[in-house]
């Protein structure tokens, strides 16, 4: 009697680990797919962004440069208040 017990309890855990296993497959493969649908969708922004600013840059040159200067000097007077 006692080794009929130990056995089925062996076959319930054997499926308990069966099941925690799909279950994590399972997660796993629709993790992969949240992060690649969310890849793909950041691309498609970026290129969005990218033509709008090269649509900018050929409508206005001397504005775009000029503020690509401003950024530019920003940027290293931030820079240069940071302790090294």
């Amino acid at each position: 009697m006692a080794d009929t017990k130990g056995i089925r309890n062996i076959d319930e855990a054997a499926e308990a680990i069966q099941n925690a296993t799909a279950a994590g497959r399972h997660a796993i493969e629709e993790g992969y797919e949240a992060v690649r649908d969310y890849g793909e969708k950041s691309l498609e922004y970026a290129g969005q962004v990218g033509q709008g600013l090269t649509d900018f840059v050929r409508r206005q040159p001397f504005l775009a440069v000029g503020a690509a200067f401003l950024v530019g000097y920003l940027t290293a007077q931030i820079l240069r208040r940071i302790p090294s």
